[in-house]
């Protein structure tokens, strides 16, 4: 890295353990070589020219407590422009709203949580993660033998009704041993001072004289506490915790120790009566924290994301040589249309040609998802036949894994009909959808991503619901699920239908029943938005123009399909080109716009927000703005003291120039 220093930037009225995670990161990037200071209370300086580059610790607390009551509110958007953000809060708590809100402005976002980089990555922001790790400020000077040590188990953290709760259904065990429960509150910020709080050498020297350090979730979100961890690591304590997720590098009953809630004080009392398992288990983790877990090891990895991008022989970044090649592929797609080539194959199954036009069809879409597909098309066969059959339709967006071929084999003994479209060129998701619209039989088409799935009731309940009513689409519940643990994360596509709220920002999957006519009318999937940012806003495109058509849609409150959230999935893909998207939609929209006045989000933004203006109001805005810093000043100077002194001098030459000019 080029850059000559790092300023990371922390308020003191917020709690002492950020300013602790402040000073952490120093030490990781002095130990990498950067000249780097922790600014308390301090404001960022845009020298970035000179060689300099600030990070925001916590933001959810610098920017409320701090900036934003020290500096005019017009400064915080030029600011967050070039600053980088570091976020320590779990996704699913109020603090990580908050930090959300300045972070997806930021020019660059930290995260050490493996859980607020895959939220983050979700809603479109290219998080980046830096875990904490090991510092030798983080250990004792002195490290006595683990059965030497007086506190048999510690728990340090805020008091919760969950954990207060666990420790009264264990008081027998809790009292039986020297155990020292050290809780705060969390209303309130946690200071040095705070009455209880343990902080700097005193929080180390209690952490080393015990012998296990447990921890407990606030919440009944599985999150691994890795500050606690890694003061425990470092200490040679046994790190005890209930059952984390995210615990790698650590191998669970060789570095460390965890259980369920209520086998926690069981998994304590084992160790506490064997001294030598608990010292093999806290030696052991102690030396991986040391060479594995190194603090170091993140900072490179900030440096390296802070690092300008060297100079490409290709003009334009990355993104945009990747749309640039899309719309080519697109535009040669439809100019062999327009030869009367289509630059696609297909492929049908017996039951497809032998089988009159079904009512319904499903449209899956297939992009190198070969691992996925098989399950969702079993979902497909295997749920409730609608009324009037289906069919399914495949259209392979020009992989290269196999995928097609896969689907293919599957068609051959599959007793629903299918058929297999394998197109030329990759142009992108609106373009294979639009395809698979103008190839389905079905007056009503099922959309669906390859890596998805439906369940039994889906289609059959959806139909009933679109055959009630002038509606464009009928749409349900979603269960969004982790592809890698099997566990439920959300729920997506709950909110009843609103044009209001669908303005205010996209809340609806593309997982739903549509009336083909009606998509048809409103021209299909959009395949002009790679224009202006890459994929991931096609369906919030679709839902919005019809939406604008005057179109009802309606929420069918039952869960009919999973989304499976994995590495690949639509949702964590970045989209680096939301405000781009928002300008355009504000004017493609505009109608739209226009019968729901008073909004103060648009289109995921703020609607003040200038990163999604017009070029022209943001002029204007800040011509105001400096209009009025004009008028203050103006008036501070004719209420000084100076101002009236020199009047009688001022009133003088004014006499002299009026006789000059007679």
């Amino acid at each position: 890295m080029t850059r000559a220093m790092v300023r990371l930037h922390v308020t003191s009225a917020g709690n002492e353990f950020m300013v602790h995670i402040a000073g952490l990161f120093a030490e990781g990037l002095v130990a990498e070589g950067v000249e780097c200071t922790v600014v308390v209370d301090g404001l960022p300086l845009d020298d970035r020219d000179a060689g300099a580059v600030s990070v925001v610790v916590a933001p959810h607390e610098y920017f409320p407590l701090h900036f934003l009551r020290t500096r005019p509110t017009i400064e915080l958007e030029p600011t967050l422009a070039w600053v980088a953000v570091l976020n320590v809060e779990q996704p699913g708590s109020q603090w990580f709203e908050v930090a959300w809100q300045f972070a997806r402005r930021a020019r660059h976002v930290f995260d050490i949580s493996p859980a607020g980089v895959a939220e983050f990555q979700r809603r479109g922001v290219a998080a980046v993660h830096t875990p904490l790790g090991y510092t030798p400020s983080l250990e004792a000077s002195a490290l006595l033998p683990t059965v030497d040590r007086p506190v048999d188990v510690l728990f340090l953290g805020h008091a919760s009704t969950r954990r207060n709760a666990f420790f009264a259904r264990h008081a027998d065990f809790f009292s039986a041993f020297n155990c020292h429960i050290v809780v705060t509150e969390v209303d309130r910020p946690r200071l040095a001072a705070t009455p209880g709080y343990r902080s700097g050498d005193a929080r180390v020297g209690l952490v080393a004289s015990s012998r296990i350090v447990l921890c407990v979730h606030s919440t009944d979100r599985p999150y691994f506490e890795q500050h606690r961890a890694m003061l425990a690591l470092a200490n040679r304590c046994l790190l005890v915790t209930e059952s984390s997720r995210y615990t790698e590098p650590l191998e669970e009953g060789v570095q460390f120790a965890s259980a369920g809630l209520d086998d926690l004080p069981a998994l304590c009392r084992r160790y506490l009566v064997d001294p030598a398992a608990l010292e093999t288990v806290a030696s052991a983790g102690r030396a991986l924290a040391i060479t594995r877990m190194h603090l170091r090891q993140s900072c490179a990895v900030m440096l390296d994301a802070l690092r300008p991008p060297t100079p490409s022989a290709h003009s334009g970044d990355a993104d945009a040589l990747a749309r640039d090649a899309v719309r080519a592929r697109l535009a040669q797609s439809r100019a062999r249309l327009a030869a009367g080539d289509t630059p696609w194959t297909t492929v049908a199954n017996a039951a497809f040609a032998s089988t009159p036009p079904p009512a319904l069809t499903v449209l899956v879409t297939l992009f190198n998802y070969r691992q996925y597909v098989t399950r969702c098309l079993e979902s497909v066969m295997a749920a409730t036949p609608p009324a009037g059959g289906l069919e399914i339709v495949v259209v392979d967006d020009g992989s290269s894994d196999g995928g097609a071929d896969l689907v293919e084999s599957l068609m051959e003994s599959a007793s629903a009909p299918m058929l297999l479209v394998r197109k030329a060129l990759n142009s992108g998701l609106a373009d294979a959808r639009n395809v698979g619209l103008t190839l389905a039989r079905g007056r009503q088409v099922f959309v669906l991503d390859a890596d998805n799935w439906i369940y039994p009731a889906c289609l059959a309940v959806l139909q009933a619901a679109l055959d009630q009513g002038e509606l464009a689409a009928t749409y349900g519940h979603i269960a969004r699920i982790d592809d890698e643990t099997g566990e439920g994360l959300d729920l997506v596509s709950s909110l009843d239908w609103s044009p209001r709220r669908l303005l205010e920002g996209p809340y609806i999957d593309a997982m739903a029943l549509l009336d083909r006519q009606a998509v048809l009318e409103v021209g299909g999937y959009s395949t002009e938005l790679i224009r202006y940012g890459w994929f991931g806003w096609e369906d919030y495109d679709l839902w919005l123009k019809l939406a604008q058509a005057g179109k009802a849609c309606r929420l069918v409150p039952r869960i009919l399909a999973g989304y499976r959230d994995h590495d690949a999935s639509m949702l964590r893909r970045t989209n680096r080109s939301s405000e781009s998207l928002a300008r355009y939609f504000k004017t493609k929209f505009a109608a739209l716009l226009s019968q729901h006045p008073g909004l103060e989000t648009h289109f995921a933004f703020h609607a003040g927000d200038e990163e999604w203006m017009s070029a022209e109001q943001a002029e204007i805005r800040r011509v105001r703005e400096h209009a009025i810093a004009l008028e203050r000043q103006l008036a501070d100077v004719y209420t000084s003291k100076s101002w009236k002194v020199t009047g009688p001098l001022r009133a003088a030459l004014n006499w002299l120039g009026k006789k000059d000019r007679t």
